[in-house]
């Protein structure tokens, strides 16, 4: 199954990119025909330990497929955006998602993941994070720059302010909406 999943990796993928007079710019790009791509994110209010976390998962022509969204106590950013994948990996297992990229804008945790990096901060969850990979035939985890991830990002956010309503996968709000829009444009 990594053998597989290298070949794959290694197919170019078309970037998606807004062009503008002060240069490219980066957005979401789709997961390869049979995949599914779940970006998480995190907002964390350092002061109160609070925060709010977002896995949000989409399929090869970006539709919106499912998503979780929580307001959460953790000890820092990283433990937030940890506790994300970890509810990412959960939700796709329940789903039996068998082919799932999960994207984050967090370098240090992706790295960690997919060294197998012990960060004593995070390490149970990390373990917990592995374990349940192990249980999804195929999975990757990535890295992108928070312009490719701005509707984990968007509804991490929303849900830290308290105003992203329950039903936000169906009825989605105009800020939802739009970057939808951008990211299939």
């Amino acid at each position: 199954m990594e053998l597989e999943f290298m070949e794959m990796t290694e197919v170019p993928a078309k970037v998606s990119t807004n062009v503008t007079t002060t240069g490219s710019r980066v957005t979401w790009r789709p997961p390869l025909e049979g995949w599914i791509k779940c970006n998480v994110d995190a907002a964390f209010v350092e002061a109160q330990s609070l925060g709010a976390m977002a896995a949000v998962f989409r399929d090869r022509n970006g539709t919106l497929l499912s998503g979780i969204n929580s307001s959460i106590v953790a000890t820092s950013p990283l433990a937030m955006e940890a506790l994300a994948v970890k509810a990412a990996l959960i939700i796709s297992q329940n789903f039996q998602i068998e082919k799932v990229i999960i994207e984050s804008d967090n370098q240090i945790l992706i790295q960690a993941l997919k060294s197998h990096a012990s960060i004593a901060e995070i390490q149970v969850i990390l373990q917990d994070i592995l374990h349940l990979a192990r249980g999804i035939p195929s999975y990757g985890f990535t890295w992108v720059p928070r312009e490719a991830n701005s509707l984990a990002h968007e509804v991490a956010k929303l849900t830290g302010q308290g105003s992203l309503h329950q039903n936000w996968i169906t009825y989605n709000p105009l800020s939802i909406k739009n970057i939808l829009r951008k990211d299939n444009s």
